[in-house]
């Protein structure tokens, strides 16, 4: 198992999301969100982490915006960057574990 760790900001706000996910065969088994920001960034980043689990590192890579709002409700185009914050996180997070694994 990998453990891959990543963040992402929105200056607009100040949301900030940390990921740590865990990887094994590829498969993401394991994510864990934590940071501080508005509701629709916490809301965003707990259904991110739900929605991952299980799911190929390819598959959670192409979780979309509207993946995420189809959990949470949906939310304005000022909002919509607090969702892409989450998600920014989790590729970097799901990057930095692959990147773990084939070094």
């Amino acid at each position: 198992m990998t453990r891959g760790f990543g963040s992402d900001t929105n200056p607009g706000d100040g949301d900030r999301v940390k990921i740590a996910v865990d990887l094994e065969g590829g498969v993401v088994m394991e994510a864990r969100v934590s940071g501080n920001g508005c509701e629709v960034s916490t809301k965003a980043s707990s259904a991110l982490a739900r929605l991952v689990r299980g799911r190929a590192r390819t598959e959670a890579l192409a979780i979309s915006v509207s993946d995420i709002t189809d959990q949470i409700g949906p939310v304005d185009e000022e909002r919509e960057r607090c969702v892409l914050t989450a998600i920014g996180a989790l590729h970097a997070a799901i990057v930095d574990a692959h990147l773990k694994a084939i070094a």
